[in-house]
């Protein structure tokens, strides 16, 4: 079996090659590599070089462009839906009470005061 002091360097060796392989993977996904691949070319600085660079990607690949405009539009719509939703009066206690406040008090007896009325007519 193992002794301790072998299980703790398999375990440094271990992690050594853990944050190697880290270092290397967050060199490799950083976001001015990313971006660099996606439009092969430097990351463009001004208004200009973005436009020409878009423009030149929707010329390659309309139709990732359309899904990803479909994608945006739809994302924008369904936020607006939900907006409007949470903006509409609901029948819970919270929102007829907002309600309510607008309303005059309604003119109810109180059981008591019924039926003393009715002690009266009898």
């Amino acid at each position: 079996m193992a002794s301790t002091e072998q299980l703790e360097r398999k375990a440094n060796r271990a992690r050594e090659r853990l944050a190697g392989r880290l270092d290397n993977l967050q060199y490799h996904a950083s976001p001015g590599l990313v971006a660099k691949d996606l439009l092969g070319a430097e990351v463009p600085r001004t208004a200009g070089d973005i436009a020409a660079v878009l423009s030149q990607q929707v010329r390659r690949n309309p139709l990732a462009c359309v899904l990803i405009v479909a994608g945006v539009g739809w994302l924008i719509y369904s936020d607006a839906q939900a907006r409007s939703q949470a903006r509409l009066p609901s029948s819970s206690g919270a929102a007829a009470a907002r309600r309510q406040r607008g309303r005059k008090p309604s003119k109810r007896r109180s059981p008591r005061a019924a039926n003393k009325g009715a002690a009266a007519v009898r």
